[in-house]
């Protein structure tokens, strides 16, 4: 967040005695708004000013309150499009009514279509993207602890096309794809997600007042002088810390980069980058050197090429022969920097590579292919790396001071103002980082809900949300699975009407907390729109637990969401736990019996609990109904 945006945020309202009429950022040339409700075109201007909006040749008048605020409703209207609206002297063009989706949570929401292992999975849709009506307007992200009066965006909305979609949150550019043209309206996206963010950050104060410690932090961050004070903290904090990365980094002072392949005692070997993490444990911090060479054959000279590193999880700056040839600030770009035809020599190259890193620790992408590409070759660097501290530093505090965690950060700043804005329904994919404390989740969401609701007048707002994927950080299941609590807290939390869950957990990746299959994730929750916003007579769930009757060893198990039956993938169905005492789990048999399903375990003669999927991972668990939707993980007790 920029301090200076955040003050003039809460001053808003009393910078405009001089200013002429000022719209809110949503309120702007190419904009969707929302068919068939009411809709709110308001602003900002001096105290008693006339106001006047013309669309569709009718013409609306206000002025504007001891506030300096003024609204103008609009009646409802149909889908269609592209109108020119007039605001006084301002004129919005190409604006268009269909239904608008506000799409919210934290990375796997905010991951763009751009993220390498989502732009790779899907160059062709990504080809193929010219949707003009499909249009999205980003909300940046900013943090307040009190009422703003607006967001802000870098480029207000963008309709798709291959290159903007780029841009596009890619979960939300799939749900919007299939409502698209499945309903023939323009789909307007309100991407407002903030990666690392748990649920505390996205609701009000007064929904914290049952939890005490989150409660004390949200009143503390009111302050705003208090707030003022942390962010001039950590600038200054930050200024130094990379001033001595850059001032007394050994490399620097010593020119590392220009250093040929001759090494001292004080740097060490390692056979690839892939294997750097598990040779320097803990990460470090501050700034760290890598050299390796490639020998280039006498034809490939005087040809320009690329050199491919993939990811890194960091900042670099990387040489060939002594020449900079590129640096980026990022843990998500991956890195293919040009290498023009002069450079490159016959025999002998050597590349260097300088890291910098204040918060995440120096380590490299496990995935990643280390090459040279030409236009028909490339070359492995697959010789060993030398490496050497430039300069060891403390871990530096993310982002401006304020932890991406703070309580209500998020709501007052990227929610809360959007509210005026009439809306179709609000999709959220979150929870990764609640999975420390499951235990909160339930209430939390349900607050959330019921607040977000209560801000758009509508309590019943069609509601949309993603279950957790399969992931496991360690590859080793933990003894009590706090992703499978958090998403048994998303599944009780159906009971709210008008809400619906995409269950995911059979299409993620069990080493990426972001997996590249966004494709699924978006149709899913497309289908569960189609019934819960759209009224459509379809089975828009998959199989979602609902009781156990136990007969002596064996358990059967009854289903909503059935739809026309039951299935499973592969050979036999998986996926199920009994146990004898509720502590102690064991593998269990299971088939399908007509629309329940029966589990037993031969060494169990009187068991008393069930789990279904009941892990961080739940690798194997494969119980779908025949419209093709997995059943949602449980547990019966």
């Amino acid at each position: 967040m920029k301090l200076v945006h955040f003050i003039l945020c809460l001053l808003l309202l009393a910078s405009t005695t001089h200013a002429e009429i000022k719209l809110p950022e949503l309120v702007s040339k190419g904009m969707v708004m929302q068919r068939n409700q009411s809709l709110k075109i308001w602003g900002w201007a001096n105290v008693g000013e006339k106001i006047t909006v013309t669309f569709k040749h009718k013409t609306y008048r206000t002025k504007t309150d001891i506030n300096k605020q003024w609204t103008i409703n609009i009646a409802p209207q149909q889908a269609g499009g592209p109108y020119i609206m007039l605001i006084n002297k301002i004129e919005l063009r190409d604006i268009l009514i269909g239904d608008v989706w506000l799409c919210a949570g934290q990375s796997n929401m905010e991951a763009l279509m751009s993220r390498p292992n989502i732009k790779a999975n899907y160059t062709q849709v990504i080809e193929r993207s010219n949707f003009p009506q499909i249009r999205q307007f980003t909300v940046k992200k900013e943090m307040a602890f009190n009422p703003i009066a607006d967001v802000t965006s870098d480029n207000g909305w963008v309709a798709v096309n291959p290159k903007t979609v780029l841009d596009f949150s890619a979960v939300a550019y799939f749900f919007a794809k299939d409502l698209y043209q499945k309903y023939k309206v323009p789909i307007g996206i309100i991407n407002s997600s903030a990666g690392g963010t748990p649920i505390q950050s996205w609701v009000n104060n007064e929904s914290l007042k049952y939890l005490p410690a989150y409660d004390a932090i949200a009143q503390k961050l009111k302050d705003t002088a208090e707030v003022a004070k942390i962010l001039k903290a950590h600038q200054l904090k930050t200024e130094a810390w990379y001033t001595s990365v850059k001032e007394k980094d050994l490399g620097i002072i010593e020119k590392w980069f220009l250093t040929p392949d001759n090494y001292g005692a004080d740097w060490q070997e390692i056979a690839g980058l892939d294997k750097f993490d598990q040779q320097i444990k803990p990460s470090k911090y501050g700034s760290m050197w890598f050299k390796t060479h490639i020998n280039i054959p006498q034809h490939l000279t005087g040809k320009t090429a690329k050199l491919s590193l993939g990811m890194m999880h960091t900042e670099d700056e990387t040489y060939l022969n002594g020449q900079k040839i590129g640096g980026i600030n990022s843990g998500y770009i991956e890195r293919n920097y040009s290498i023009a035809a002069e450079l490159l020599k016959a025999g002998i190259n050597i590349i260097t590579i300088r890291l910098t890193s204040p918060t995440t620790g120096i380590s490299f992408n496990a995935k990643n292919n280390y090459q040279i590409k030409f236009v028909n070759d490339s070359i492995p660097l697959n010789n060993p790396w030398q490496f050497r501290l430039g300069i060891e530093k403390e871990i530096l505090s993310r982002g401006n001071g304020l932890s991406a965690h703070s309580p209500t950060a998020y709501y007052y700043a990227m929610i809360k103002p959007l509210a005026n804005f009439s809306i179709k329904g609000i999709v959220w994919y979150q929870g990764e980082s609640n999975t420390a404390k499951p235990e909160e989740y339930k209430d939390l969401f349900s607050s959330l809900i019921n607040l977000w609701r209560k801000d758009w007048q509508k309590t019943d707002l069609p509601f949309l949300y993603v279950q957790l994927a399969n992931y496991s950080s360690t590859g080793i299941e933990p003894e009590t699975s706090n992703w499978a609590l958090l998403r048994e807290a998303q599944m009780k939390t159906l009971k709210l009407p008008y809400t619906a869950m995409a269950v995911t957990h059979d299409i993620g990746e069990k080493d990426d907390i972001h997996p590249r299959n966004k494709l699924d994730v978006g149709k899913r929750l497309a289908i569960a729109a189609q019934k819960v916003a759209y009224g459509e007579n379809i089975v828009s769930s998959g199989p979602i637990y609902k009781s156990i009757k136990i007969s002596g060893n064996q358990v059967h198990v009854t289903f909503d969401h059935v739809g026309t039956g039951l299935t499973y993938t592969g050979e036999s169905l998986n996926g199920f736990t009994l146990s004898a005492d509720g502590k102690n789990f064991l593998p269990a048999k299971a088939k399908i019996v007509g629309k329940q399903v029966l589990i037993w375990n031969t060494l169990l003669t009187k068991p008393i609990a069930l789990r279904y999927a009941w892990a961080d991972s739940p690798d194997g668990a494969n119980l779908y109904n025949k419209e093709g939707l997995p059943a949602s993980s449980f547990k019966s007790n």
